[in-house]
């Protein structure tokens, strides 16, 4: 047994807050989960019953490994509104969400020790999944004052010959700080005169509350589309978190060795998954989840901290987030203590900084609006009582 393999990681903050939350809820424990990114909206009834058709008529048999053709026409038809032009045969493939998708392209595009530039504050998994792959984060902190966004500015002095790729999340997970159009003009191109793949994490794209900027930004991802993977899930957008359904679209160059390792690795995308995803992207304006209610929980949110005492936030544009900085109300004690404190003490789950690489900070989630109101007042509660 010694030489078994050994994960050369911890388990997710994001999950390990989660287990500890569902834990203590079994033992019958009143937590409220302010943690877990998860919408509390089910899927439209119509993406559902597809489901269940699709089970019932027994298509639930293999699929090819790329996915459905239906589905990546549809996908293909979405993006070419977008702007891109791509092909459902050379571009296109359907992945079992964004973790999936993400595992695949470091796994498949990666040589030992390539570099993967990820700005901090950063999404759990990142990290994991690049090493996991023999490739180096490359971990760079923006500026605070705009959100911890990085330019080009910040990137160059840590560019060797060994940087191939970039992690780019916007909205940003767990910030919810969003690149704006001459940003991303300015940082994609940067990134295609340096040769750097930008690995595009879109599972957030859908939340941003600007219509306006989200359009123009929209307007301007898809011309550097040969020189980035993007990566887009149907879970936040679609309620469609347990379904495990996404999809990348890649410059032809690398469709090969994605849909090989898929093969491999999966097989495929569930295939049930697969038909409700159609079904969602038949009427992807109506099928989505609404924005209005997020828009409303945020302002809610913010309106309660822009009135605590020492607890400074992060402008949160988009995704569901609100990223909190505690250091000068909890002074001295880490973020993952403070955490554990309001579990145990107050009764509310929230996630540390530390799990996203920035210490002094707690992630608070407001996708699940079922206990909101009263899952901030125990937070407040907790970080003012100290």
């Amino acid at each position: 047994m010694d030489s078994v393999k050994k994960a050369p990681f911890e388990e997710s903050g994001t999950l390990s807050i989660f287990h500890q939350m569902t834990k203590l809820r079994a033992m019958g424990k009143d937590i409220i989960n302010l943690c877990v990114g998860e919408p509390d909206i089910p899927p439209y009834h119509i993406i559902e019953e597809e489901a269940i058709r699709a089970i019932k008529s027994h298509k639930i048999m293999y699929t090819p490994s790329e996915g459905i053709q239906a589905l990546r026409e549809v996908v293909s038809g979405l993006l070419h509104s977008e702007g891109f032009h791509v092909s459902p045969d050379q571009n296109i493939l359907i992945t079992s969400g964004a973790k999936s998708a993400l595992f695949l392209t470091f796994m498949a595009l990666t040589e030992k020790n390539d570099e993967v530039i990820v700005p901090v504050p950063y999404y759990p998994s990142y990290i994991p999944l690049i090493r996991y792959a023999g490739a180096v984060p490359v971990l760079i902190k923006g500026n605070p004052q705009k959100g911890f966004k990085v330019s080009p500015s910040d990137i160059e002095p840590y560019l060797t010959s060994k940087s191939r790729f970039f992690l780019l999340n916007s909205p940003v997970n767990p910030t919810g700080s969003v690149y704006h159009p001459q940003e991303l003009e300015e940082l994609l191109s940067f990134l295609a005169q340096k040769n750097i793949l930008c690995v595009n994490d879109d599972v957030y794209g859908h939340f941003i509350y600007d219509e306006t900027l989200k359009s123009d930004i929209k307007a301007c991802i898809h011309k550097y589309q040969e020189s980035m993977i993007l990566i887009r899930s149907f879970s936040k957008e679609y309620a469609m978190t347990g379904w495990r359904i996404g999809y990348l679209a890649t410059p032809d160059r690398y469709i090969s060795p994605l849909k090989i390792l898929q093969g491999h690795i999966l097989g495929n995308a569930q295939t049930a998954s697969q038909y409700a995803a159609l079904k969602a992207l038949e009427n992807p304006k109506r099928f989505c989840v609404p924005l209005d209610i997020f828009k409303s929980r945020r302002e809610f949110v913010k309106n309660i901290f822009d009135h605590v005492k020492n607890v400074h936030y992060v402008e949160p544009m988009g995704a569901f987030y609100l990223f909190a900085n505690i250091q000068k109300s909890c002074p001295g004690k880490s973020s993952e203590d403070v955490c554990q404190d309001l579990l145990e003490k107050v009764g509310v789950a929230v996630t540390p900084g530390k799990a996203f690489g920035l210490e002094g900070f707690i992630r608070i989630s407001y996708a699940d609006g079922t206990a909101l109101k009263k899952g901030l007042e125990r937070l407040v509660e907790g970080l003012t009582s100290r």
